[in-house]
Order: C-alpha cells, then structure tokens, then sequence
C-alpha cells in the first residue's frame, strides 16, 4: 500500500472517531437537558387506568371491563330515556369503545365491603379483582371527548328503582372530579330537555345555558339534528 492509500485510511479513521464523540456529546446534552428541565405535569388528560369511588355499598368506575351491554342497551329501551332507543349490542360495544365511560354499580358481593377504607376508598389490588358478576349496573354516563380538550357528556342515566339515593348527583361529582384536574380543557358541554336535570347541572357541575346571539356580537353554538336525535 502507498504513502497515498495510508493517508486516505488515515483520515477515513479520525473521521469516525470525530464522528464518533460528537455523537457521544450530543447524547450527553441531551441527558443533561432531562435533568434540569422542570418536570411536565402528568396529569394532562383523562386517566387511563380505572378508577374507583365507593359509597355505601355502590360502585362506581371507569372500568370498561365491568360495563353491561345487555344492561345499557335494556336502559335505552325504557321510557325515561326519552332521548334515545335501543341499538344492536355491538352498536353498544363500539359506543363504549370510543367513549370515556362512568358505570355506576350495586355491590352484590359481601366481601367487598371489607376491603373499604376509612375514607371509603377502595383497595388497589381489590378493585384489579371486581369481576361483573359481583357487581349489578344500574346507572351509566359516558363522555365523548378527545381526553384533554373538550369532553361532552351524554347517556346518563339511573335505573328508576334507585333514583332518589343521591346516587345521580354523585355519578355527577365524579365526572366532575375526573375533568376539573384537565389544564387543557375548553370544553364541557351537554344537552337537556328537563328543568330539574338543568337544576342538577347547575348546581353539581358549575354549568350554565350558552346563550347565542349574533355573531357579529361573539361566538354561537351550532348544531345539526342527527336521524337518531328524539330530543
């Protein structure tokens, strides 16, 4: 081999190696920057492990895993959801699937009572545990939304039998207590037909009827009635 090809070997190496420790610094940089940039709040959106509230020998959870299909679907069925009718359980299924839901459930199992705490909390690995057929549905509420920006609650309801337990404006407060951590939330909306459901809106959730007016004036609320809207 030639003084040439030695020389051109030469410098193919200590460009490697050049190469080499700039990437070595940049990487270095880069873990220095995780270091001493402030930390970013984890709580940006809706959480993704369920969650539990427990009150006197309800249940109610975010926990897709423990929803009724048949039970919604009954629910849709009746006279007091005046808003919507019953659809094909995989109609249900695929609503559940795209929706952050609250099921709100009767405890049919004893020993689930004794894994409360004080502040009627429940047990971690217990709540990992709940399986359906402990637990009886009896109400639902689901929120469609993007989980950080905009949520729009729809399909509440309480099985008629255990309205006037208190049990509707709980379901409320814990949506509520779900959404009111969101830094990034515009919007919460609803739509309802009743004054006392109105009533309960205002009071639970701090909401208020949207006025719309002239545009030339602010904003306006616009809609399109869907072939399924009855209300």
């Amino acid at each position: 081999m030639d003084d040439r090809s030695t020389s051109l070997y030469i410098l193919n190496t200590d460009g490697v190696v050049i190469t080499f420790i700039k990437i070595i610094q940049k990487i270095s940089l880069q873990l220095l920057a995780l270091i001493i940039t402030p930390s970013i709040p984890s709580i940006m959106s809706l959480p993704t492990e369920p969650q539990f509230w427990y009150r006197n020998g309800f249940i109610i959870s975010t926990d897709t895993n423990l929803l009724s299909i048949s039970s919604i679907n009954h629910a849709f069925d009746q006279d007091f959801m005046y808003w919507t009718q019953p659809v094909p359980d995989h109609v249900i299924q695929s609503i559940v699937n795209n929706s952050f839901c609250f099921g709100l459930y009767k405890v049919v199992h004893n020993t689930i009572n004794d894994h409360v705490n004080s502040e009627n909390n429940i047990a971690k690995e217990t709540s990992q545990a709940f399986r359906p057929e402990e637990l009886n549905q009896i109400g639902f509420a689901r929120l469609i939304t993007d989980n950080v920006t905009f949520a729009y609650l729809t399909d509440l309801y309480v099985l008629p039998t255990y309205q006037g337990l208190g049990l509707g404006g709980w379901l409320l407060d814990c949506i509520d207590e779900s959404l009111s951590t969101l830094p990034y939330l515009r919007w919460f909306m609803l739509r309802t037909a009743k004054e006392k459901s109105k009533e309960s809106y205002e009071k639970r959730l701090g909401m208020y009827i949207l006025q719309s007016g002239d545009i030339k004036e602010g904003p306006v609320m616009m809609g399109k009635k869907g072939k399924a809207c009855r209300a």
